[in-house]
């Protein structure tokens, strides 16, 4: 596996209570970018972030085929809790620790982790995240206000803070800002800008506006199979396939 490329999918297929979503995957994801992947509800987007990261192990009646490699190590045959420490989630609807501390909520997966040996390290670690989660300037006189009290884009801003708190090698996001106003999406949309220096952002929505905004690279999913891949100056520019063009264009 080359070593621009940082996760690699191969004929990757998912059935849920007997019924195909997605119809044999394909992907490479390139280190350091940021990947969207787009199409209509019910394309299998989702289901494929949540293949990524093993979220599918919880759940009996779904069956997972095919290869996820992530810097050339298959994820199903890996340990989970080093799973989730390699790849960080952050899903579509802002979920904090309601009744924990803003500084917790950041603290306690690299507590879990045993990546610090200090107070004053793990306080360094949960500063350095909130700044990059452009969180920091608005939280940082009362780190001990309940999670719950902050608003719905700050929220998932903490979320942001709690994901790349573990140093993930990817970050998985799942339509981040689809509960958010016009406000808190841009400011959001910014940060995943900024995260891609340090990150590798793999980004789910349904939203061809936003893919081309931030997006480097973009795989167009329609009915569980991979219609479209390439760099998104060419998928928005010069569409391969018809239905992607409809795609962009608003027409599907």
């Amino acid at each position: 596996m080359s070593s621009d490329i940082i996760l690699k999918i191969e004929k990757l297929k998912v059935k849920i209570s007997g019924k195909e979503i997605l119809k044999g995957i394909d992907l490479e994801v390139p280190r350091g970018s940021i990947f969207a992947i787009m199409g209509p509800s019910g394309s299998g987007k989702s289901t494929l972030l949540r293949a990524i990261n093993r979220l599918w192990d919880l759940y009996p009646d779904v069956e997972v085929e095919g290869k996820i490699l992530l810097e050339g190590r298959d994820v199903y045959q890996m340990d989970p809790h080093e799973l989730r420490k390699m790849v960080g989630m952050v899903f579509q609807r802002p979920n904090p620790f309601p009744h924990m501390s803003i500084f917790d909520n950041v603290a306690i997966g690299p507590k879990m982790h045993k990546m610090v040996k200090s107070k004053e390290e793990l306080e360094r670690l949960v500063e350095w995240s909130l700044k990059r989660a452009y969180l920091w300037d608005e939280v940082k006189d009362d780190l001990k206000r309940k999670a719950g009290r902050l608003s719905g884009g700050q929220q998932q801003r903490l979320c942001i803070a709690r994901a790349i708190a573990l140093k993930p090698k990817v970050l998985l996001m799942d339509e981040p800002t689809s509960a958010l106003d016009v406000v808190s999406t841009k400011r959001i949309e910014e940060n995943i800008v900024e995260l891609k220096k340090e990150f590798t952002v793999l980004i789910v929505t349904h939203n061809p506006q936003q893919a081309a905004r931030i997006s480097d690279y973009v795989a167009f999913i329609y009915d569980g199979k991979v219609v479209e891949v390439g760099p998104t100056s060419e998928i928005f520019t010069r569409p391969k396939h018809e239905l992607t063009e409809k795609y962009v264009l608003g027409k599907v």
